[in-house]
């Protein structure tokens, strides 16, 4: 199968400018001016409105930014707070235990005097041996 040759319509069937009465190139000329400003006025309207979407977007995640850094730092607050309260409580346990071993500490030494000093002669004795170098 042979494709045909497509032809194309005769050459007197184009219209050229030089063909059209003057009048008739200044009105599409002047149409062709008027739909250019048209379009050009509407795509400044589409920036503008292009510009303000873009700045409502920036403030919107300005916002956004905002609100989530006030989370962070009220979380890390509540973290530190919760750390304090926590170490307090085990300094005071700390403080407690240490208290109730003076006080039985204190108990025993009174119900065994001599066994306490020979108990403390010893201690001292040893420790004088271990570190006398």
């Amino acid at each position: 199968m042979r494709a045909e040759p497509r032809t194309l319509p005769p050459v007197q069937d184009y219209i050229m400018p030089s063909d059209l009465p003057q009048n008739d190139v200044e009105a599409k000329l002047r149409k062709t001016q008027a739909d250019a400003e048209v379009a050009g006025s509407d795509l400044e309207q589409q920036v503008s409105r292009l510009r303000e979407d873009v700045a409502g977007v920036a403030d919107a995640l300005k916002a956004l930014a905002s609100e989530r850094a006030e989370d962070a730092r009220s979380q890390a607050y509540a973290l530190r707070d919760e750390v304090r309260e926590r170490g307090e409580r085990y300094v005071r346990q700390a403080q407690d235990a240490a208290s109730e071993l003076e006080a039985q500490l204190s108990e025993r030494i009174r119900a065994e005097p001599i066994k306490s000093v020979l108990i403390a002669a010893a201690s001292g004795y040893l420790y004088a041996r271990l570190f006398r170098r």
